[in-house]
């Protein structure tokens, strides 16, 4: 009987979400699929932070792939795009088509810092 180093297989949260980063024209875009929760928004955190301290002037999220994102995916989106204004950069978010995702966006009145379209805060005042 031989025996083998155990190799543990991806974690729950690689399971339900993939986070990818690409560099093109000065701009970096981090790509999510899956889901965003509060077990998978540390992954989206540390690639945008990354990103973000990476020297590029523009960060693109692009949630295309993401079916589901909760108010801990919301919180770290809008984190990053503080963050982002305050050390001169832009966030913008792209692709959202998911319902349940532009219907959370809509309900907490994010603006284009999320959705990548001016919108008014219920408030009144705009993010970007």
């Amino acid at each position: 009987m031989s025996t083998r180093p155990y190799e543990p297989g991806p974690t729950p949260q690689e399971l339900a979400a993939a986070v990818t980063t690409s560099r093109r024209d000065g701009r970096t875009t981090v790509s999510v699929t899956g889901e965003i929760d509060i077990a998978t928004a540390p992954l989206l955190a540390e690639a945008l932070r990354a990103a973000l301290c990476d020297g590029v002037t523009r960060v693109e999220a692009d949630l295309s792939g993401v079916s589901f994102c909760d108010c801990s995916g919301l919180n770290v989106l809008l984190a990053a795009e503080r963050h982002a204004r305050t050390h001169g950069r832009a966030l913008r978010v792209t692709g959202v088509r998911s319902p349940q995702v532009r219907r959370l966006f809509e309900l907490t009145g994010t603006t284009t810092a999320t959705v990548g379209r001016r919108r008014r805060h219920p408030g009144g005042r705009d993010f970007a």
